[in-house]
């Protein structure tokens, strides 16, 4: 028999491709610009977003997927580009981002609205992220201690 699967790994919500989509569009939405800014990729962004996602409701989650495969094929059909979002180079894919949320489609701006604040809630949650806005982390930390 197998080694038994990690507990993490069972709560997993998004696939490896919907993860690496996921992470392409939080990338373009949290960038900086910073040299010396900590890398999406080398967070627990991803896997804080995972996490709430697997938490929530199914409800409200399920659209979640479909949308990542919209963005993912978008300059196919909204952009005219012949590549997929994560093939574009780092210009496009803001473009293409940008053409979500001011899109003239209600359902498109809402979907742009939904993986933004994803995508803060995952960068933002991660201490590596704090300095960059100036937030020094909790008064209080776990255990009631300064």
């Amino acid at each position: 028999p197998g080694a038994p699967t990690p507990a993490s790994d069972a709560a997993r919500f998004f696939s490896p491709d919907e993860a690496d989509v996921l992470t392409a569009i939080v990338e373009r939405i949290v960038d900086t610009g910073l040299p010396d800014a900590p890398r999406v990729r080398e967070s627990g962004a991803l896997e804080a977003i995972d996490r709430l996602c697997a938490s929530l409701d199914p409800e409200l989650t399920r659209p979640l997927p479909a949308l990542l495969r919209l963005v993912e094929w978008g300059p196919y059909v909204f952009d005219l580009a012949f590549a997929r979002f994560r093939a574009l180079p780092p210009e496009a894919q803001d473009v293409s981002l940008r053409g979500w949320m001011t899109s003239s489609l209600a359902l498109r701006r809402q979907g742009f609205q939904a993986l933004k604040g994803l995508a803060c809630y995952g960068w933002y949650s991660q201490e590596e992220s704090w300095r960059l806005v100036g937030y020094a982390g909790p008064l209080l930390r776990a255990g009631g201690s300064p």
